[in-house]
């Protein structure tokens, strides 16, 4: 019954995997952005933007620890709702324990965006034009933010427009904070003069001051979610050792049995759910969004020498809301 079970489950994905390849991906106009395709997003990878190499691989670790334990467990215990848990518990219980990485991300690199927006002012100070002071700064980039500004830099060198560049630098570390630096510059991407140095460093002061805010607050919730952490581990160590007992398992293996466990099961979850979300840094929303309504702030077909006239209406002005 499992192995036909499996093998159905495999041949539904293979084709739909199938479809997928064979239909393709066509360009489309960009959509509203979708809250739940967002907060599936952060669930998966732990933050918004783009997925970090280390969160990709132990998703990938996951499946392949889920896809190897659900049918041992069903196997050993005889109740086909174990396999459900177990699947659960490997995806929930390092996004419960892991709760604090994605914000004690986010701290640090708003942290190395104070420091990296520090330089570019202390550089502009000299005289240095702001396209040169970002190629400058790859050198001596933050280690959080390594990957991003040498791809601000790699873009800049290919001509690619500022704004242009600045807008995916923008993508790469969505959040609002460092919007609020990215619209100085994109407001003064055609003037560096001292005046945007002064602006740099009194946005790199308030960032600083935001940072220590937040480590402030990070600092307290610790103390609730090792409590929670310390609770969800007591309980499931309890429901482990007990699983090995086949009396304690028999009476969920019958249909009533199975229906109340997937109710405890889902309460359990939905109150640890409801935990964390109380202690959970809710990101606020970006400041630097192209209209959706017109197409000023749309990429464009490709990288643009900075000789090329700026299309009418595309403007970073338009883009600040």
């Amino acid at each position: 019954m499992l192995l036909y079970v499996l093998c159905g489950l495999l041949v539904a994905v293979g084709l739909v995997a199938l479809v997928a390849g064979l239909r393709g991906s066509a360009p489309s106009e960009p959509a509203e952005p979708n809250p739940l395709a967002g907060r599936v997003h952060v669930f998966w990878y732990g933050a918004p933007g783009a997925a970090a190499p280390r969160v990709a691989r132990l998703r990938r670790i996951q499946v392949a620890a889920a896809l190897a334990a659900a049918p041992l467990a069903w196997l050993y215990t005889g109740i086909p709702l174990v396999a459900v848990l177990v699947v659960a518990a490997v995806f929930g219980l390092p996004w419960l324990f892991g709760a604090t990485r994605s914000d004690t991300r986010r701290i640090e690199r708003l942290e190395a965006l104070a420091e990296w927006t520090q330089r570019l002012a202390d550089v502009l100070l000299l005289g240095v034009g702001l396209n040169q002071a970002i190629v400058t700064s790859r050198r001596t980039a933050p280690a959080a933010l390594e990957s991003e500004i040498s791809d601000l830099s790699a873009r800049l060198q290919a001509r690619w427009r500022p704004e242009d560049a600045l807008r995916a630098f923008g993508d790469q570390l969505a959040d609002a904070t460092a919007d609020k630096v990215l619209a100085a510059l994109l407001l003064r991407a055609g003037d560096s003069g001292p005046g945007l140095a002064r602006a740099l460093a009194d946005m790199a002061a308030s960032v600083r001051e935001e940072v220590r805010q937040r480590r402030a607050i990070e600092a307290d919730r610790a103390k609730h979610r090792t409590t929670i952490r310390w609770l969800v581990g007591i309980i499931l160590l309890v429901v482990v050792a007990g699983s090995f007992n086949a009396e304690y398992t028999r009476p969920y293996g019958t249909a009533l049995g199975q229906a109340v466990l997937a109710v405890v099961a889902l309460a359990f979850v939905a109150v640890i759910a409801w935990m964390r979300s109380l202690a959970a840094h809710t990101p606020l929303p970006r400041i630097l969004e192209p209209d959706r309504r017109s197409k000023a702030g749309r990429p464009a077909d490709g990288p643009q020498t900075a000789a090329e006239p700026e299309p009418a209406g595309d403007h970073p002005l338009k883009e600040v809301r």
